[in-house]
């Protein structure tokens, strides 16, 4: 007998909104996901795959498979396809509801080499090849820029190497920060806090001095509508606010 996709997402959905999107509700719909995924679908399950994509915030992702899935002579189906194509538009998959299963693997935090950085135009600025850095335990996709007082970047190799690779795991470093800062929040960051940790932009600054200076952009599930500046100097952090 063929299984009720719908019957279960129904199910799943209705216990993540009353438990106000607990971890166990949050796997099931993941659980969920991966199967719908995984297999061949009908018009059926993909609705399904659809909604499901809407309520973990794979905004862009439920868009595409509904424009394929749904019925464009139905009036209901034409307006709620407007308005997932608006939250495409402006969301794309950048704020989803993460299956903290997977982030909480441990990373491989391999040492970079001089091979992994690169020397962009600007004869001081460098970058670390795409993929190569782990930052929080998450693979940093995207370059990190670094910027150096003069272009001979062996001289400083070395101490960036064991920053970034310092930079992998903070985890101790940024509960603690955050929980003992509290004029800029209520929220108490724990584990799943720190899981859910996305880095946007990050800028490494070594001073005339010798002094590394770390900037970080992260996205946060507590104020998802704002980027958490973080700054560190010298394998410390001396900063963290919400930008506006």
């Amino acid at each position: 007998m063929d299984k009720n996709y719908m019957k279960e997402y129904i199910e799943f959905s209705n216990e993540f909104r009353k438990s106000n999107g607990s971890k166990e509700s949050v796997e099931k719909i993941y659980d969920l996901l991966y199967e719908l995924e995984s297999i061949a679908k009908s018009k059926q399950e993909n609705l399904v795959l659809s909604n499901v994509y809407i309520l973990l915030g794979f905004h862009r992702s439920a868009f595409e498979v509904f424009k394929e899935a749904g019925d464009l002579k139905n009036t209901k189906d034409v307006s709620k396809l407007y308005v997932l194509e608006q939250k495409a538009k402006s969301h794309e998959n950048n704020f989803i509801i993460k299956d903290l299963r997977k982030f909480r693997e441990k990373q491989n935090r391999s040492k970079l080499t001089v091979n992994d950085f690169s020397q962009l135009k600007d004869g001081n600025e460098f970058e670390v090849s795409e993929n190569k850095a782990v930052i929080f335990n998450k693979i940093k996709t995207g370059e990190i820029s670094i910027y150096l007082p003069d272009s001979d970047f062996e001289n400083y190799s070395d101490q960036i190497i064991e920053h970034i690779f310092w930079l992998g795991d903070c985890k101790k470093d940024l509960i603690e920060f955050y929980n003992e800062n509290n004029d800029f929040t209520e929220e108490t960051a724990d584990e799943d806090w720190y899981d859910n940790l996305e880095i946007y932009r990050s800028r490494i600054t070594i001073d005339i001095s010798g002094n590394i200076e770390t900037i970080l952009s992260i996205g946060d599930h507590f104020s998802q509508d704002h980027i958490l500046d973080v700054e560190m100097t010298n394998k410390k952090i001396v900063s963290m606010n919400y930008d506006g």
